[in-house]
């Protein structure tokens, strides 16, 4: 599976793409018809608060499947996304 990672107001991590890999890649292998995936982090600085986001674009030989999530950190962003994509590949191949 092809991966291409953008950052926005945020410097680039290798950490963060580690985590990203760790979760996608056996996804990847259990729905064979996923293709790739565009996986963007992004730091939004709010009055109050610090919100951190990832957005992964998943292309599958069906059709694409795009999650987002607004977290504290990033690590619990990648952690909500992979579980919201999970689910909706589980439900797509029911």
């Amino acid at each position: 599976m092809e991966l291409q990672f953008e950052y926005v107001n945020i410097p680039r991590n290798n950490y963060f793409e580690y985590l990203v890999e760790e979760k996608l890649n056996p996804l990847a292998r259990k729905f064979p018809i996923v293709i790739s995936a565009n996986v963007f982090f992004k730091v939004e600085n709010k009055t109050k608060e610090i919100d951190s986001i990832c957005e992964i674009k998943l292309d599958t030989q069906k059709s694409s499947i795009y999650v987002v999530a607004h977290e504290e950190s990033i690590e619990q962003a990648i952690q909500k996304t992979y579980s919201a994509l999970e689910k909706k590949l589980i439900d797509d191949n029911n």
